[in-house]
Order: structure tokens, then C-alpha cells, then sequence
């Protein structure tokens, strides 16, 4: 949040805001060092994130669960506040393994044990092709649906082989890794774009 007195002079003084802006680009910039793999500040950041979950979980089971054992980067960064302390609460039950049923009560695991819940929460996971939604013909009539259908590839997330007309930001192959996206591809618009070819 922010004080009525920045709020102010963001609105009233010029270059402020942008130079609030470039600073937090900036930090998050600065930060890149702790992805590159097998670095002392890599390891010392995972060893860092290692000791605040086990700080925050307090529980064996949970840390052998939770904490990954892949290197900052590789993943999403660990989870925001609240979350892992969450999962030790009283009212808590953490129950890893596959829901062999669903009785009247709540899910029954194949650990045997019946879980009686209020809510039942049915996530199956997420679409994370990058097969288009609509058909996409290339000059030699292939349909980039059918090339993405099982796995997609790109040229650094902005082009299709073979399809010169088609322009996408944050596609397949994207070289953006963790932190915000809007810093990472500098504040494009994260949209599929359709060119018109320019004849020869």
C-alpha cells in the first residue's frame, strides 16, 4: 500500500513513479544470480529456503514431503506466507496418495482411511499445451493445431517454423524462468498476434 503522500507525488512529480518502477526492475533484475545452477549463491539460497521451511513446517513427515530436493529455479520459488505454517494447524490434515473413493462423508485414500470433509475440491490439473484454440494453416497447409497437438516448439517463445504469419510473446519455449513476467519480457502485452504477409 501505499501512502497518500506517494500517491501523491507519483501523480504530481515527474519521474517518480518511473524511477520507483526501474527500481523494483532493478532489484528483481539483480536477483538473477540465484538461478544460475550450482553456484555459491544458487546453493546458499536453496540452503536458505531449505532452513525456513523445515523453520515453518516443524514436522518430519512434512519436510520430507515438501521441501524439494532440485535446485532455486528449477520450480517456482517456495510458497507465500502463511501457507506451510498452515499445514500444521490443529485442524489440519495433510494425507498424500491417490482418493480411491468418495463416500457420504469425504474421500477414502488408499491408505484405507476416510477423510470426512465439508468441501471436496475436485483439481484436475491444468491445459499447459500450447495448441492453438483455433486453426492456424501454414503456406504449405499444415495446421499448427495438429503440430502442436503433442508437444510444441518455438523459436525463443515468438515464432512457429513454418508458420511466418503467426507471432505469439510467451510461448513455447519461452526463455522466461521465475519472477514476474511483465519485467521479464519487458512489458509486452502476453498475446497470440496475426501478422498479414508482405508479398515479395
Amino acid at each position: 500500500m501505499f501512502s497518500a503522500q506517494e500517491k501523491l507525488d507519483f501523480a504530481t512529480k515527474p519521474g517518480v513513479l518511473t524511477e520507483y518502477r526501474k527500481n523494483i526492475e532493478r532489484g528483481l533484475n539483480g536477483q538473477f544470480g540465484i538461478f544460475l545452477r550450482n553456484t555459491k549463491t544458487n546453493t546458499d539460497t536453496h540452503e536458505y529456503m531449505k532452513g525456513k521451511m523445515i523453520e515453518k513446517l516443524q514436522n518430519p513427515y512434512l519436510e520430507e514431503k515438501l521441501i524439494p530436493p532440485w535446485s532455486v529455479g528449477c520450480r517456482r520459488l517456495t510458497p507465500g506466507v502463511g501457507y506451510l505454517e498452515s499445514l500444521g494447524k490443529d485442524n489440519v490434515t495433510v494425507a498424500y496418495g491417490e482418493i480411491k473413493s468418495i463416500s457420504e462423508r469425504g474421500p477414502v485414500c488408499d491408505d484405507g482411511k476416510e477423510y470426512p470433509v465439508d468441501v471436496l475440491i475436485c483439481a484436475t490439473g491444468f491445459n499447459t499445451s500450447f495448441k492453438p484454440r483455433f486453426p492456424i494453416v501454414g503456406p504449405d497447409g499444415r495446421n499448427l493445431q495438429d503440430e502442436w497437438a503433442k508437444e510444441a516448439h518455438s523459436y525463443f517463445g515468438l515464432a512457429a517454423a513454418g508458420f511466418p504469419n503467426y507471432l505469439i510473446f510467451l510461448g513455447p519455449n519461452c526463455p522466461i524462468g521465475n519472477g514476474p513476467v511483465l519485467s521479464a519480457i519487458g512489458m509486452y502485452p502476453s498475446v497470440s498476434v496475426l501478422t498479414k504477409r508482405v508479398a515479395d
